[in-house]
């Protein structure tokens, strides 16, 4: 694997993935997409990393957009789990990082919450099934943080006549252990838990997580199997069940900026679609580009003060849209919300399916 990563890794110096780097960006270029592909060859060779090399390999939320631009395709973010696995192997990966791959292995959850707790979300204005082969899987951020997105999910699935089930113990999805290289362990969860939810007889999981989803429909196939379940992207549905005309939006007559999720890009035309039914006017936050929000794989709870810089530069740009953002990624709303707290900033940014609800009903 290392040999293969290595034989792919021959960086022309543009500096496109700089460019598209929003922590390069805070860091004035000190920490940059391509001196993370430098660094892979001096572990390989068994070479000491210092603590600010160290830094730079974590220093990164795998977005993806570095991958995108490069044009010699380098597969930048699998060199950096690469990095990160043989790190953890020498007892050197962040102290944060070590516990949150604790936490998710022993308590299912990153921040290790009371297992009692990630159903709570579940009150009487909603309806679920005990029995249906179709189940609701929320996600960490939701269950715990942003309950109101797993409410809002279901009440529209039952005005499309959709009664899903809530999964019993459900649990993270692991993409932390993923993006941080605990590949060994990430196989041994992703067996535990797709037995688990093929034990329960679901034939369709809905999940409103990109993170989860992705992880769910393609991650789990290539650590495990393929699952003899099929997952569904909530969003992906309720376009289809819009279509459909089971569900009917009335005009909401706004213009937002759209914050998109870095995990489904791909997808990013189904949020567009969902608000162009609702007649809510869609405007491009970074001119149609890929900007992450500087939280995801590690660098929120390991370096703070960056992760929010990146969160700023989404904040700062929601005052060019009176109706404000929409965003359709759980974690990024949680951890622009945090920003905006912190900052002393209004918090200006509202979740599509919240959206969507007042819109339907």
């Amino acid at each position: 694997m290392d040999e293969d990563l290595l034989a792919v890794s021959y960086c022309i110096d543009c500096g496109k993935c700089n460019d598209v780097c929003h922590i390069a960006k805070v860091t004035d270029n000190k920490y940059t997409p391509r001196s993370k592909i430098m660094l892979l060859q001096k572990l390989i060779d068994g070479d000491e990393l210092d603590q600010d090399e160290v830094d730079d390999v974590y220093l990164s939320t795998r977005c993806g957009a570095c991958d995108d631009v490069c044009p010699m395709n380098i597969p930048i973010t699998d060199i950096i789990q690469r990095e990160r696995t043989i790190l953890a192997e020498q007892g050197k990966e962040p102290a944060r990082t070590s516990q949150i791959c604790k936490n998710i292995i022993e308590a299912g959850s990153p921040g290790r919450k009371d297992v009692t707790l990630r159903n709570s979300w579940i009150n009487d204005e909603i309806e679920l099934s005990e029995t249906s082969d179709v189940a609701y899987m929320t996600g960490c951020w939701i269950a715990f943080a942003h309950q109101d997105i797993a409410r809002s999910t279901i009440k529209l699935l039952n005005k499309a006549g959709i009664t899903p089930r809530a999964i019993p113990e459900e649990k993270c999805c692991g993409l932390f252990l993923i993006d941080n290289g605990h590949m060994e362990e990430a196989k041994e969860y992703a067996k535990e838990y797709v037995e688990y939810l093929e034990s329960l007889g679901i034939k369709k999981i809905i999940a409103s997580c990109p993170g989860c989803y992705i992880v769910l429909k393609e991650e789990y196939a290539r650590l495990f199997r393929e699952p003899k379940f099929e997952v569904v992207y909530s969003l992906e549905l309720f376009r289809d069940l819009i279509q459909e005309g089971k569900l009917v939006p009335k005009a909401l007559d706004r213009k937002v900026a759209i914050r998109d999720a870095c995990a489904i890009l791909e997808m990013s035309d189904i949020p567009r679609e969902i608000l162009r039914s609702m007649q809510v006017e869609v405007k491009e936050m970074f001119g149609g580009k890929h900007g992450c929000c500087g939280g995801p794989a590690g660098v929120k709870p390991n370096f703070p003060e960056i992760s929010s810089k990146v969160g700023m530069i989404t904040i700062e740009k929601t005052k060019d849209y009176p109706d404000g953002v929409v965003s359709y990624c759980p974690f990024c709303y949680h951890h622009l919300e945090d920003v905006c707290r912190q900052e002393g900033k209004e918090f200006r940014i509202k979740d599509i399916t919240e959206l969507l609800l007042e819109s339907v009903l």
